[in-house]
């Protein structure tokens, strides 16, 4: 009801109605809860919920409406209170005691709520009262049959499936919460085996919003690190919790992974698209590890049968070998035989030999000795004349040697003249120009500068005041003589302005002190100011 002291007249004399803040929104109010007598049912996107909420007493979030442009382009503010919560039950949708459902971000969802506006700040919000866990079910279905029919047109869901698995696959890359229950199962199982597994712990989320951007970056480490097949893992959940492994792109990545990934994601019943489109899927973390160190059991059971099989071979081949060794001997004996006698006909046959190139030989050697007697004059001949030839070459280089040396000999002395007389140019120069500066040194020295009567009149920091603009009242000031120092302090500070009679009288005074140059300019003698 209004109030009517607040109706007014217009200037156009219309009678309109003024109201207060409160008065407005306690209209609103009523409205609203005219409007809006009861619960009512309302389906959106969750965002904005905090990550604690199951520890919180009162939890605020928003609902979205994206449509079709992936935006939201509608939202509200909507809560769950304290006393809502234990009335109607709906703790179990934030702890996640509910087998089928826990509320988190992106998740779309049908709620029954309260609408309710608060007048004092004006603030329209949902109270949620109810939820229905089959709509969101529903909906986590109807996303997920799609994902598997994109999955199966692009020929995805037995691609890894496809990758070779190890049979001694003990270089592991595990992906997990690092502390959970899943891991210390996971990892109870492998240090219980009696084989030397490596493992690397890579963490990520298992719930919530970040499970796919967390779970595809850690396998491609683990792709970088070189393991031999990586295993995702985590504890058990409700269905909408576990939804999150039926994300798209993170299907893609397991199933697009060069190495087999296996997956034990806690589902006791139902598969998630990450369990079809890995390699191997375990219903638990411990299974995980049992699928791995019976998979290297295998492979060792079936090296001990193949090591079994090949020691009874070799005994086999051994015996055979034995056995042809034993025929073997028999055709030593013969052959010893056989040996023996070509031995003795060998032993005839090289007597007859000896005997008849006997002779042949003694007439070859004398023949032998006449070629060496004519090879040595020749050797002696030629050896003459190329002893003559290397002398004659000898004293060439020995005179062409001589002639370079006293033409360099000329030639430094040459150079070490001429560096004499440069250098000693260059020395009296520099002298010449030391004594400059030391004259100027001298004749710049403050202590002349004083002898004549001027003065140095130096602030509290010990620099020379050049200008008036440098004091203020209340300065220290020193002032040195030739015979000592004054200290005073500046009472007040007055300048002179150009063209003022000062300025022109010092000016004067300036002009008898100094010359004027060539071009009209005044060389002061050196004093105060042109020292500092």
């Amino acid at each position: 009801m209004l109030n009517d002291s607040s109706a007014a007249d217009g200037n156009d004399g219309v009678q309109r109605t003024i109201l207060t803040i409160q008065e407005l929104n306690e209209e609103i109010a009523a409205a609203m809860d005219q409007g809006f007598p009861r619960p009512l049912w309302v389906r959106g996107e969750i965002q904005r919920l905090p990550a604690d909420a199951a520890r919180r007493k009162h939890v605020y979030f928003e609902l979205h409406e994206t449509r079709g442009s992936g935006a939201a382009e509608y939202q509200i503010s909507a809560q769950i209170m304290d006393w809502d919560r234990r009335r109607f039950g709906l703790g179990r949708f934030l702890d996640g005691s509910d087998p089928d459902l826990q509320l988190a971000n992106q998740l779309e969802v049908c709620l029954q709520v309260r609408v309710n506006f608060y007048a004092p700040f004006g603030k329209l919000s949902l109270s949620v009262v109810g939820v229905d866990k089959h709509f969101a079910l529903g909906r986590l279905e109807a996303r997920r049959r799609q994902i598997l029919a994109d999955l199966e047109k692009a020929g995805l869901l037995d691609l890894n499936a496809a990758v070779p698995l190890p049979d001694l696959p003990l270089d592991v890359g595990l992906i997990t919460s690092p502390g959970s229950a899943a891991e210390r199962d996971f990892m109870s199982g492998i240090e219980g085996s009696p084989w030397a597994f490596r493992v690397t712990l890579i963490a990520a989320r298992m719930q919530g919003e970040r499970v796919q951007d967390e779970v595809i970056a850690g396998l491609m480490r683990h792709i970088k690190k070189g393991v031999q097949l990586i295993v995702i893992t985590r504890g058990g959940g409700s269905k909408a919790d576990l939804s999150w492994f039926d994300q798209k792109d993170l299907a893609e990545a397991i199933a697009t992974c060069p190495v087999p990934v296996i997956t034990a994601i806690g589902h006791q019943i139902d598969h998630s698209i990450a369990d079809l489109v890995a390699h191997h899927s375990c219903k638990t973390p411990t299974a995980a590890a049992e699928f791995l160190t019976g998979r290297i059991k295998a492979a060792s059971d079936r090296l001990e049968v193949a090591a079994a099989q090949l020691a009874d071979l070799v005994l086999e081949l051994l015996e055979r070998r034995r056995q042809q060794l034993d025929r073997c001997g028999v055709l030593v004996r013969l052959a010893g035989s056989v040996l023996l006698q070509a031995r003795l006909q060998l032993q005839v046959v090289a007597g007859r030999l000896q005997q008849a190139l006997g002779g042949r030989l003694n007439q070859a050697g004398e023949g032998l000795t006449g070629q060496t007697a004519r090879l040595d004059r020749a050797a002696i001949g030629l050896m003459s004349r190329d002893r003559a030839r290397v002398s004659l070459l000898a004293q060439g280089i020995r005179s062409g040697a001589q002639a370079l040396l006293e033409q360099g000999l000329r030639a430094g002395q040459d150079w070490r003249d001429r560096l004499t007389r440069s250098c000693g140019r260059a020395i009296v120069g520099r002298q010449r120009q030391l004594d400059g500066l030391a004259t100027q040194a001298r004749l710049l020295d403050p202590v002349l500068i004083l002898a004549r009567g001027f003065t140095i009149t130096s602030g509290a920091a010990g620099k020379a005041i050049l200008a008036t603009g440098e004091l203020k009242a209340g300065d220290r000031l020193t002032t040195r003589f030739a015979d000592g120092s004054v200290a005073s302090v500046v009472s007040s500070v007055s300048s002179w302005a150009k063209g003022s009679p000062e300025m022109t009288s010092q000016k004067r005074r300036t002009r008898k002190k100094g010359k004027v140059s060539d071009r009209g300019e005044e060389n002061e003698d050196p004093g105060q100011e042109s020292l500092f």
